[in-house]
């Protein structure tokens, strides 16, 4: 009886000794933050300096024009976006927020997210922009905080702007588990 606890008494040190030792070898796991991609709120990346100091003078023409062009395209952008995440948060129904977001999509992102059909679901929303980010690739998360039907959401809006237009959108809604 005594050499049975005992042989299990080892079986389980045994155990317990591979489980806490601490293998040398490298493992590879992966993970949501290994993947994430950095982003930026497009309110820093708009601020920018509009004066031209005495150092900055041999600059060209040609160079100051792009860095001009640059900034009014990311404000217009901007307001692109912000038009966009209000259409998306207020409406008083689908078929209502679709002919919203018809005006500043593009044809296949229309078709692709089937913008353009009729649906009789009765979904009403109020809400506002919270923020808009915009990562190294000119992609942009626009954020709402909204009331649907009732109960509070918040919305994750990942989009691509193409021509002063929505060219690519991607719908997530926010849960908090506690």
């Amino acid at each position: 009886m005594k050499k049975k606890w005992l042989a299990l008494l080892l079986l389980h040190l045994a155990f317990f000794l591979g489980a806490c030792s601490n293998n040398n070898e490298e493992q590879t796991t992966f993970s949501a933050t290994e993947s994430a991609v950095k982003m930026k709120p497009v309110d820093g990346i708009e601020k920018t300096n509009d004066t031209v100091d005495s150092s900055q003078v041999s600059e060209t023409k040609s160079s100051a024009s792009k860095m001009v062009t640059v900034e009014k395209s990311k404000k217009t952008d901007n307001e692109l976006l912000q038009k966009y995440g209000e259409a998306y948060a207020n409406f008083s129904s689908i078929n209502d927020r679709n002919e919203k977001l018809k005006k500043l999509m593009t044809k296949e992102c229309i078709q692709k997210n089937g913008i353009d059909v009729k649906t009789a679901l009765k979904l009403q929303s109020s809400g506002k922009v919270t923020s808009i980010y915009q990562n190294n690739k000119e992609e942009y998360a626009v954020l709402l905080d909204c009331v649907q039907n009732g109960s509070k959401i918040r919305i994750m809006l990942l989009v691509k702007v193409k021509d002063n237009k929505i060219s690519e959108m991607t719908y997530n809604t926010l849960k908090q588990e506690y």
